[in-house]
């Protein structure tokens, strides 16, 4: 009989550098949910309510996001799953990864999900575990993913997931957690620094999202970038996360002083010609006593984007 467990990661430390937001992650809890027959419980509608943009969702990656030590998988069945969650892990800018085991060793479900997820990765992501030693399947959620993946999300997903577990179609189940994750997820903008409210967050993430069209803008939010000028920084972050001719504008905004950097490349690039003039407005966007209008920089943003700047 399947169950499943999940794990939500609430980022307890708000950091003066984005060295420290960037990786760091709070305290664990972990909730058992115990479920009957999994074809009993199955409900008949899908939790997914919203569509979800039709895009391609594959990348080229010699990374490794799926870890199947006890070869589950096939190779193809392997390539295909690795890809659409390397191609999460890039769009959503967090680390995510899918774990399969038939030997938990001494570990418990959360204790082992967590030792692949630390011994892989750093900072906020996502491990969706398939544990075939005990059946207790597993969800962990590590800083401010566990935000927007909420337990009750989690309770809506298994009943579906349940039956795909039960006949082994492993791969199926682990994408349907990736799209739940997909629907919950902002993905336009990025709290690094773990101190913007959800609403806050959500709002400026739909109008980006309104804004983006056939492109696409990203707003990363930090407090620091560290040792890194904010210049070298967003470079970084934009090749960790874009390919160099794709049509897309990232805008680095740091709240401890509202200095931004902006990398724009494709049908975009047009604004770097106003890109001084772009960091200026967002720079009026801050106020020593308030902090930053994340709100009004996100606008400023997307007013540059138009060619209003």
């Amino acid at each position: 009989m399947k169950k499943i467990l999940l794990a939500g990661i609430l980022s307890a430390l708000t950091a003066a550098s984005a060295g420290c937001s960037d990786t760091g992650k709070g305290n664990k809890a972990a909730d058992e949910i115990s479920n009957g027959s999994p074809v009993e419980n199955a409900q008949p509608e899908d939790s997914i309510s919203e569509d979800l943009k039709v895009r391609e969702r594959s990348i080229e990656t010699d990374g490794k996001f799926v870890f199947d030590d006890d070869n589950i998988l096939t190779d193809g069945e392997y390539d295909n799953l690795n890809s659409y969650t390397a191609w999460f892990a890039k769009a959503f800018k967090m680390n995510a990864a899918v774990a399969l085991t038939e030997d938990l060793g001494d570990l418990s479900p959360d204790e082992y999900a967590q030792k692949i997820y630390d011994d892989n990765f750093k900072g906020d992501g996502i491990l969706f575990l398939i544990n075939n030693d005990t059946n207790e399947d597993y969800f962990y959620r590590t800083g401010y993913p566990a935000e927007y993946i909420t337990d009750d999300r989690v309770d809506m997903l298994f009943p579906i997931i349940s039956p795909m577990l039960a006949m082994e179609e492993y791969v199926t189940a682990a994408e349907r957690v990736l799209e739940e994750a997909e629907l919950a997820m902002p993905e336009y903008i990025s709290d690094r620094s773990h101190t913007l409210d959800k609403d806050t967050v959500t709002e400026c993430n739909e109008l980006l999202k309104d804004a983006s069209g056939e492109n696409t803008l990203n707003l990363y939010y930090v407090l620091g970038t560290g040792s890194e000028t904010i210049e070298k920084f967003a470079k970084n972050r934009f090749n960790s996360f874009f390919e160099k001719d794709s049509d897309t504008a990232l805008l680095v905004v740091n709240g401890e002083n509202g200095e931004s950097y902006l990398v724009a490349s494709g049908s975009l690039s047009f604004m770097t010609e106003k890109k001084f003039e772009l960091e200026k407005d967002i720079k009026s966007c801050y106020k020593k006593s308030k902090g930053l209008d994340v709100k009004k920089a996100t606008e400023t943003f997307i007013k540059y984007a138009r060619g209003e700047g």
